[in-house]
């Protein structure tokens, strides 16, 4: 069960318009593996579930987006937990967090996934359940 906050949980939200619920994305824990990564800054808040790219450049880890050149159009793993890293990009503002690398999620969880994104997680989607397995 998905536990309620009244206010995001991550350093720098403060001032929330509405209760925050903390997804679980994961389906099942069968096969479920996460590293920790170092998110880079100046994204603001990345929900749980968004699909993650490690920039090249940096090493660190970034929204997927696969119109990009920089690494970040590679998908890597899945944001278990919502983070902030606030809208300036320095050193002092990049998080620690966790990423999901193989495991069952909700396929209905996961932010910025597409074909592309199913293919470079080699990610099974089962519609009857509705979760992705990788």
């Amino acid at each position: 069960m998905a536990t309620q906050y009244q206010k995001l949980p991550v350093p720098g939200f403060v001032n929330p318009t509405a209760d925050y619920t903390d997804p679980e994305i994961l389906y099942s824990t069968v096969g479920f593996t996460q590293k920790g990564v170092t998110i880079g800054s100046g994204q603001g808040v990345l929900a749980a579930g968004t699909v993650i790219g490690q920039k090249t450049a940096d090493k660190k880890y970034y929204a997927y987006n696969n119109g990009h050149g920089d690494g970040t159009e590679v998908a890597r793993g899945v944001l278990r937990r919502a983070v902030d890293t606030g809208n300036t990009v320095s050193a002092a503002n990049d998080q620690v967090s966790n990423i999901v690398i193989a495991g069952i999620l909700k396929y209905d969880a996961l932010t910025g996934v597409d074909n592309a994104a199913l293919t470079d997680l080699g990610m099974v989607v089962d519609t009857v359940r509705n979760t992705a397995k990788f």
